[in-house]
């Protein structure tokens, strides 16, 4: 049977509250598919980026998904970096969003089926310099509410090598969450690349008492050659990659083997097919995967499609609750999902084990209500990076 060519007609894009990039790209079939292009706090570049790209796009066949995408990095001789690949992999989203509605399947089953039922998703629960009492409180709520599996801040910025206050403001943080919780809850420890190297290592062996589930980016990526050190120094399992933006990036940690569980942002590392590349190769090296995902239910169900499809995947970072998402938010509803048709919304409840169920709807398998995405608009977004300096002045990575 011929194939009916779905032409790219449009490319939308939209700033919202609290912090988010969506996209909408229409077609000449009337199939609508959405996107994500967020880069959080720097929005401008990424979108603009999109609009330069969709001249690629436009009058295309929206089915050729691989043929469109990577010939469009190709062709663009100067790619890679969070804005470029973030809005790349935006379209990209809605491409598979598309094709999915147009066969009537999930996007999972378009790449190579499930191998499990329902997926496991941890939330996060503060610990962003917060006190421990206060840190405990906030993590005994997202327990309450579901969780089986959370994760916090490690620590609060510390200097190259810091004196050993920082580290002990980390250590009783870690010690009021992990009583207040319990032995069966599991912990995440998120480091944000607030550490050099020593203190990385130094917190690395502190917090093993807590019995973490993994420590999250304990360096910046631009010192990843550091991992296999840190990682021989613990036997908590070593997770990095939200700030990694190709394939090629990914492959590097996995050779380096300092890493254990690798965190592609879905959007930064350009889209769905790009982290199923991720999560094969994960597979390929005896590794996990697990996306970072506080953004829009737009990443996060397409991050899901992808861990549904993997021996590797494991468990999804879900932003519901999330401090981000206060930002602008306004009204009753919860703003993670302000933009998601109200007859979807008691899709996303956990079950008794904090997993949620993989959704049999074609494509993302999710309805966007762009009409309010357009009211949105109207507000933009204020959120910025927070900006947080050492006790001496210096400009620490928040």
């Amino acid at each position: 049977m011929a194939h009916a060519s779905i032409k790219i007609e449009r490319i939308e894009t939209a700033q919202v509250a609290p912090r988010w990039g969506l996209l909408r790209v229409e077609t000449s079939a009337g199939i609508e598919g959405y996107g994500e292009f967020t880069v959080e706090g720097q929005l401008n570049p990424a979108e603009a980026a999109v609009h330069q790209l969709a001249e690629l796009f436009a009058g295309q066949d929206a089915s050729d998904i691989k043929r469109l995408v990577r010939g469009a990095y190709d062709q663009n001789f100067y790619h890679g970096g969070a804005h470029y690949m973030s809005a790349l992999g935006g379209i990209e989203i809605a491409l598979w969003d598309i094709y999915g509605k147009a066969v009537n399947q999930p996007i999972y089953r378009l790449l190579g089926g499930r191998v499990r039922d329902r997926v496991k998703v941890y939330r996060w629960a503060g610990g962003n310099n917060n006190t421990p009492g206060a840190a405990a409180e906030e993590a005994a709520r997202v327990v309450s509410e579901g969780a089986r599996a959370i994760k916090m801040n490690a620590c609060p910025p510390l200097a190259a090598i810091d004196t050993y206050g920082g580290i002990q403001a980390a250590v009783a943080r870690a010690g009021a969450v992990r009583e207040a919780v319990g032995p069966d809850v599991d912990i995440a420890f998120d480091f944000h690349g607030r550490c050099n190297v020593p203190m990385a290592r130094r917190l690395a062996k502190e917090l093993e008492f807590a019995r973490p589930l993994f420590y999250e980016e304990p360096v910046r990526p631009d010192y990843n050659r550091w991992l296999p050190d840190i990682a021989a120094i613990t036997h908590v399992p070593i997770a990095t990659g939200e700030r990694m933006c190709t394939v090629a990036e990914f492959s590097d940690v996995a050779a380096g083997r300092g890493a254990h569980i690798l965190q592609p942002d879905l959007v930064h590392a350009g889209g769905i097919s790009n982290c199923a590349e991720i999560a094969s190769i994960a597979e390929a090296n005896g590794l996990a995967v697990a996306p970072h995902c506080p953004l829009s239910p737009i990443a996060f169900m397409a991050c899901l499609h992808v861990v549904a499809q993997s021996r590797a995947g494991w468990i999804l970072e879900w932003s519901k609750g999330i401090h981000y998402n206060a930002s602008g938010a306004t009204g009753e509803v919860d703003p993670w999902l302000r933009y998601v048709d109200e007859s979807q919304w008691n899709e996303f409840e956990v079950d008794a084990g904090g997993h949620l169920a993989i959704t049999e709807r074609p494509g993302l398998g999710l309805a966007v209500n762009w009409k309010e995405v357009r009211h949105a608009l109207k507000a933009g977004v204020t959120w910025r990076d927070e900006a947080m300096s050492l006790p001496d002045g210096t400009r620490s990575n928040w």
